[in-house]
């Protein structure tokens, strides 16, 4: 009997290890996973200028962490991670001069000597304008405001999604980084990231926030 017992025993610990290994090992291959496939997503919104791109990307890491055990702390810290990449990939096509209220004039108004209709737009049919020199003024002032509006709409959902992804940070923060010892593990990721200071000081500021530590 003692010896069944001492065969038994020696085999639970080893299902047990292997299980946390084999755990982790589910963990980490997910991560790289997930990474992936958010470069892959500003990869393609770099090309495509789609915004949607890189509202996957966010919802990717999402889906990808949603049942993530977090109470472990190297899956705390890969998930953190994920975010800190998503952000600093995300600060490269944000433009920190866009102004929310400096908003795109609408429709370009045609040459002084036009004489045909106009349409609610303010804008004419480029093809009525008969000189031209004129004609090609316009054709690339239409382009230049539609340029600039797509610039301005692009930034604008850029800062949607980046609110989003900080609320899920800051989620993550209270949830996990509650003591005054993980600000050590914070400041290494911050350390280690790609960020830039200003960003690096927004995430910290979600880590100080009252109840925290």
């Amino acid at each position: 009997m003692a010896m069944n017992l001492t065969v038994v025993l020696p085999s639970l610990c080893l299902v047990t290890v292997l299980g946390c290994n084999s755990s982790k090992r589910e963990i980490e291959p997910q991560m790289d996973i997930t990474d992936k496939q958010v470069a892959e997503k500003f990869a393609a919104f770099e090309k495509e200028r789609q915004p949607a791109l890189v509202q996957e990307a966010l919802e990717t890491i999402e889906a990808n962490l949603k049942d993530v055990p977090f109470v472990d702390k190297s899956a705390r810290k890969l998930g953190l991670t994920h975010w800190l990449r998503f952000f600093a990939a995300l600060d490269r096509n944000v433009d920190p001069q866009w102004n929310p209220k400096d908003l795109p004039a609408k429709g370009v108004p045609p040459p002084s000597s036009y004489r045909g209709v106009v349409y609610p737009s303010g804008e004419v049919d480029p093809s009525l304008i008969t000189d031209p020199a004129e004609r090609a003024r316009y054709l690339q002032a239409l382009k230049d405001s539609k340029d600039n509006e797509e610039r301005f709409n692009i930034q604008l959902q850029l800062r949607r999604i980046d609110e989003r992804a900080m609320a899920n940070v800051e989620k993550l923060l209270a949830e996990t980084y509650t003591a005054s010892a993980d600000q050590q593990e914070l400041e290494k990721l911050l350390g280690e990231s790609q960020l830039t200071n200003e960003r690096k000081e927004r995430l910290r500021q979600l880590a100080s926030k009252p109840g925290r530590n």
